[in-house]
């Protein structure tokens, strides 16, 4: 089976969106594909983001799950593809984990739009930036989805 991991910072606002998205629009297409999202860095131990959940519960999306994951806990060797927010993440994939940069791309690159290559956190800028954020990221990933 296929298997995307959609990466951000923290997982708990970008990535869960993009996890969300990903997840209703594989299943309007029939698509069998694992899909994972974690942060760079480990918030395991911080509650999700009500900012996040409502922006995803909003567009009938709900948030995969309770807690951020961190990179660190995936499966990374099972892993086909790679969709990081920024190019500070792919860094980190390549130098600490050693996952191939033909295995990463940005999610930005995808968007029909073409609004910009990464796509910016909307941690702690209100209801409206998380909106936009949202439909950027959703975007993106039937962009993705259309093209792979």
């Amino acid at each position: 089976m296929a298997s995307v991991a959609l990466i951000c910072t923290a997982n708990r606002c970008r990535s869960v969106m993009a996890h969300a998205i990903f997840v209703a629009e594989a299943r309007k297409r029939s698509l069998a594909v694992e899909i994972y999202s974690a942060g760079v860095f480990d918030f395991s131990d911080q509650p999700p983001l009500v900012e996040t959940s409502i922006t995803c519960l909003q567009h009938d999306t709900p948030p995969p799950k309770e807690a951020p994951t961190w990179v660190g806990h995936l499966p990374l060797d099972s892993i086909n593809r790679f969709l990081v927010m920024e190019q500070d993440h792919a860094d980190v994939l390549t130098s600490e984990y050693g996952i191939s940069s033909s295995r990463i791309s940005l999610l930005g690159t995808f968007d029909p739009q073409r609004r910009g290559a990464e796509i910016a956190d909307p941690f702690s800028h209100g209801s409206l930036v998380y909106e936009n954020s949202y439909k950027l990221i959703r975007d993106c990933i039937i962009g993705y989805l259309d093209n792979r």
